[in-house]
Parts: C-alpha cells; sequence; structure tokens
C-alpha cells in the first residue's frame, strides 16, 4: 500500500494515518473534535455579531456574516471527508482491497469538494440550521417582538433539499418529527428516537430510509435541527388554530 503523503493539511495528515494504520474510529474521533472546535467558533461569532449589532456597527456584523460563512464551508468540508472515510470503511470491512487507499481518498474528497463548489448560495446558506439562527439573533435586537422574514424566498412548511422535499413527517414513523435529526450526509431528518432505534437494531450504521438514497448513516451524522423542530411547532399549532375554528364553526351551525 502506498505511503505518499497528501497534499493539504487536514487531508494530508488523514490520508497518512489511513494509509499506515487504517485506524478509522480514532480519524471519525479526531474529525467529531474538529467539529465541535468549529461549533463553538460558530457559537463565538454569533455572540459578537449581536454584541455588535447593539451599537450599530453594520460593518463589523456584515464580516462576522462572511466569517460564519467560511465557518459553514469548513464544516461541509469536514462532513464531507467523513463521508468519505465511512465509505471507504464500509468497502474495507466488506473485504475490498485497494491498490492506493490514500489516491482513493484523495480522489473522492476532490469530487466532493467540486460538488459543494457549484451548490447554490441558498443551498449552501440561506438553508443551513447555525445561519439561520445567527440572523435570528440579530434582526431581534432591533426587532425583539416582530417575526424575522424568511431568508428563503420560497419557504414554506417544507424544507427543498436539491431536487427533494424533505416533509415534516418521519420516514419511518410515518408521524409528525419528534425531536428530529438531520444527517449530515444527505441532509434527510427522522425523528431521533426512531433512527437511533434502528441503529441499534443493525449493528450502529443503516442507510438512509429515503428510497434511493444510498448513504450510510451512522450516529455521529446526526445533528439535532431545531429549524426544523420550530416547523414542525408551528404547524402543530396551525393545526390546532384550524381545528379550533372548525369546532367553533361547527357549534355555530348547531346554534
Amino acid at each position: 500500500m502506498s505511503g505518499r503523503r497528501s497534499s493539504g493539511s487536514l487531508e494530508g495528515n488523514t490520508s497518512l494515518a489511513l494509509s499506515e494504520n487504517m485506524e478509522y474510529d480514532n480519524l471519525f474521533r479526531d474529525s467529531e473534535a474538529l467539529s465541535q472546535y468549529i461549533s463553538k467558533g460558530i457559537n463565538y461569532v454569533t455572540e459578537v455579531a449581536v454584541d455588535l449589532e447593539e451599537v450599530d456597527e453594520k460593518e463589523k456584523v456584515q464580516r462576522m456574516d462572511d466569517s460564519l460563512r467560511n465557518m459553514i464551508d469548513i464544516e461541509n468540508k469536514l462532513s464531507a471527508q467523513k463521508e468519505v472515510l465511512e465509505r471507504i470503511k464500509i468497502r474495507t470491512n466488506n473485504g475490498r482491497k485497494f491498490d492506493d487507499v490514500v489516491e482513493v481518498y484523495d480522489q473522492e474528497c476532490e469530487k466532493a469538494v467540486k460538488d459543494y463548489s457549484q451548490v447554490s448560495e441558498e443551498e449552501k446558506y440561506l438553508k443551513n440550521e447555525n445561519y439561520e439562527d445567527f440572523r435570528q439573533k440579530i434582526w431581534e435586537v432591533k426587532h425583539p417582538n416582530e417575526p424575522m422574514p424568511s431568508l428563503n424566498q420560497n419557504d414554506d412548511d417544507d424544507i427543498v433539499v436539491g431536487h427533494q422535499k424533505d416533509s415534516l413527517t418521519c420516514p419511518i414513523t410515518t408521524l409528525p418529527l419528534e425531536n428530529p435529526v438531520t444527517s449530515d450526509l444527505c441532509k434527510h431528518s427522522f425523528s431521533k428516537e426512531a433512527i437511533l432505534s434502528l441503529m441499534r437494531q443493525n449493528g450502529n450504521v443503516v442507510p438512509c430510509p429515503i428510497p434511493g438514497c444510498e448513504k450510510q448513516i451512522m450516529e455521529h451524522n446526526l445533528k439535532e435541527n431545531k429549524r426544523l423542530e420550530r416547523k414542525v411547532a408551528l404547524e402543530n399549532k396551525k393545526k390546532k388554530k384550524s381545528n379550533k375554528m372548525d369546532d367553533i364553526e361547527y357549534t355555530n351551525i348547531d346554534d
């Protein structure tokens, strides 16, 4: 197996470790640690932006916005690299032999980066939970009692991901989502306990339950989706209000 060093800091370290030891679990833990650092950075940028908005430092707030977008790009790149590692691990566990596992890793990472570069600005940022939370908190500084306008001009009760729509129903239980989590591999969402239960039954890794999706999902791929949780709560509130109005109309008819 070739031991050449890959170009790039994160890719280089990951490729070298793959070539020398194939210690996938350690690599996943390292990636998770990096993800936590990025998450802390996102929280810090958001807090600073709110402080700047309070003193009307619009240009500096915009710089924080730019910084957050850069962090989101890094977060997505890291997620893509973890996905590549998972695919290689699965193939290795299934008996696949690689002439040069480093080259395979590099090529698949390069393709993932290229694919991400072709994603629209809306898909990259406006539908990102961290970015929406960032804009929401800034909005509330000057508009504490007003709902924030949607960042997505086409926003509705479903979330559009690529050419698909993820409904507010869990594809596993077929019931409204509860504590929704979203896979960072394919962006499909599930009720947290439902997907974790599937994983416990299938050795902690399951193919995405969405028909046609071939992503292999592990627990560390699941991210809490607060934006989707808010949408579910809003939809439930709308339904309760609608049912209440129906009851009132029915009562008036009887009278």
